[in-house]
Parts: structure tokens; sequence; C-alpha cells
């Protein structure tokens, strides 16, 4: 005959105890896991994925250093911008510049920032900011009213102001290395 201490039926509900411990581990377990991966995707995120923008304009950069024939041409020395602090130059004074308008006058002033990660290009961009300044004047001043007044029209103008610095310095000193333009103060009445 089978011993009393074998047969347990357990009908005074040790069991619930034992399953209880058991969820309990595993939603710890589970916990765990959930954040070592959010923090592993954090640490990646933060620390090593690279820019997938940068990495197509390196791509795109590399091949046109390919020639025609297929031949590679010897990189140039690159350096990495992006761990590179901003470095910020002012054109000032702020400019000011009149209107072509047949019915009043019209004035807009405007004061702007350069942007760089490379301190050589903005020691180059304060030896050229009274050419610098006189090209944009000439753009400023070029520009109609009713485009400037809009979003789109200082975006644009944006654009090319920094096409301007980056073309004056391209001639003038054989570089261009003006990452962005601000314009820190814009009024236009």
């Amino acid at each position: 005959m089978a011993k009393k201490d074998d047969l347990d039926l357990d009908v005074e509900g040790k069991g619930k105890k034992k399953s209880s411990k058991l969820k309990l581990i595993i939603i710890i377990l589970v916990s765990v896991l959930l954040l070592a991966g959010i923090g592993g995707g954090a640490a990646w995120y933060f620390l090593g994925m690279q820019n997938p923008f940068v990495a197509q304009v390196d791509a795109d950069a590399d091949a046109e250093q390919a020639d025609p024939e297929g031949e590679e041409k010897p990189a140039k020395k690159k350096k990495k911008k992006s761990n590179e602090p901003p470095l910020f130059t002012g054109l000032d004074p702020a400019f000011v510049v009149s209107f072509k308008d047949q019915s009043q006058a019209r004035f807009m002033q405007l004061s702007v920032e350069l942007m760089s990660r490379d301190a050589e290009v903005i020691k180059i961009v304060d030896e050229y900011k009274p050419m610098l300044r006189n090209n944009l004047l000439l753009l400023f001043s070029s520009q109609e009213y009713t485009d400037v007044v809009t979003r789109e029209g200082k975006e644009k103008l944006l654009a090319q102001t920094l096409e301007e610095v980056n073309n004056t310095l391209h001639n003038e000193a054989g570089i261009d290395g003006v990452e962005a333009v601000y314009f820190t103060a814009f009024v236009a009445q």
C-alpha cells in the first residue's frame, strides 16, 4: 500500500504559493530583459548610430571620386564634422537695405550669423567679412518685398545667402566650409 507522504493531493493549497512565486520570477525576468533592451537601444542610438543622410552623402562623395574609367582617385582626408561643436560668427552690424517699391519706402533689416565646425573656416570668414558683407548687401538689396515677407521667401533667401557666402569664400580663399546661415533678426516693412 502507498504511504501517506507519497500521495500529496495539494488539498491544503501549497501549490498556489509555488505558482505565484514562479509568476513573480517570470515578471522580474521579462522586466530585466525589457530594460536591458531599452538601455542597449538607447546606447546604440546615442553612441554608435550613424546618421543615414550623412552616410548617403559620404557614399555619394565616394562615388564622385571614381573617375570615368572606374579607377578610384585617392580619397581626400575627411574630418568627422558631426563630433565637433558648432562655431558661430556674426556679420555685424546688421544689414539694412531698401526695396524698390513705387508706392512707398520699404526697408529690410537683418542680422546674419554663420556656422561652421572648423575653426579655420571661422578665422577665414572673419578675414573676408568686408567682401562677404558687400556681396550679401548686393544679394539682399535685389530682393522683392513680397518675396521676403513669407516663410518660403525667407527660407529661399537663407539658401541664397549660404550659397553666396560659400561661393565668395571658394573664389577668394579656396575654401567652402560654412555649413549654415542663420537670420538672428529679421524686419521687413
